[in-house]
């Protein structure tokens, strides 16, 4: 069962003994909700970046190297868990080619550069660099693009996530029936300050709150539960672990 931006501002006036609103205003307990709110989406990413993981286009410009939401940009990335980008759309052989993630640093010569050799010491396929936040986000790309291309970029991104603002908007995050009065604790530590209005209680009520947290985080940190744990080997090296080293 989905849990609205209306039971969590229920069950904190429960938690704060008010029923109806005389210390708190809705509109206050709601502007509360949803900082705890999103403090437990980030606490999700930690452990479960997929759960909010997206996929947009954008279009690319000959001879322009980096792109914004103009271009089709999303103006909603967290975090960029992939990029790829076809060089020549218009060709039916051309196929997208992954962009490896770089630091603007890392190019020596000029970030105009159109052919295969970034000037760097790490890798010589594409790649990109990325500054800005929402819609100030910009995507450099290395080589820049010699074709215009509709939709010729692809980005896997973490999606950030808007406050709940209607009765009705429902939390997004896993498992809610699980999850839900973790921000209930959250909001409710933030109310009782108000005005010092119980700071022993608001106490408990964080601990409860990084408790929920932590425990969250822990239990959904395996997204896979068909085997048990694993060493997973990220750098494709054998890893004897009977050897001592």
């Amino acid at each position: 069962m989905s849990k609205t931006l209306a039971n969590l501002r229920t069950q904190c006036r429960s938690f704060l003994d008010e029923t109806t609103a005389a210390d708190w205003t809705n509109a206050e307990l709601n502007t509360l909700i949803n900082t705890a709110y999103q403090r437990v989406i980030t606490a999700v990413m930690t452990v479960f970046e997929d759960y909010y993981l997206t996929t947009d286009q954008f279009n690319t410009t000959a001879d322009q190297e980096e792109y914004s939401s103009t271009d089709g940009i999303a103006t909603d990335i967290f975090k960029i868990r992939r990029v790829e980008l076809n060089y020549n759309v218009s060709s039916s052989t051309s196929a997208p080619t992954r962009c490896l993630p770089i630091n603007i640093d890392e190019v020596r010569r000029d970030l105009g550069l159109q052919n295969a050799n970034l000037g760097t010491s790490s890798s010589s396929a594409a790649g990109y660099y990325t500054y800005g936040f929402g819609s100030n986000f910009r995507i450099g790309i290395v080589p820049i693009p010699d074709r215009t291309g509709t939709n010729a970029g692809r980005i896997w991104y973490l999606q950030t996530q808007a406050d709940l603002s209607a009765d009705a908007d429902n939390l997004n995050i896993p498992y809610p029936d699980r999850y839900w009065m973790v921000v209930c604790y959250g909001a409710t530590a933030d109310a009782l300050r108000f005005g010092q209005q119980d700071s022993i209680e608001a106490d408990k009520f964080d601990a409860k709150f990084v408790a929920g947290i932590l425990l969250m985080q822990e239990e959904l940190e395996d997204k896979i539960a068909e085997e048990t744990k694993t060493v997973m080997d990220t750098s494709g090296e054998f890893l004897d672990f009977g050897q001592s080293y």
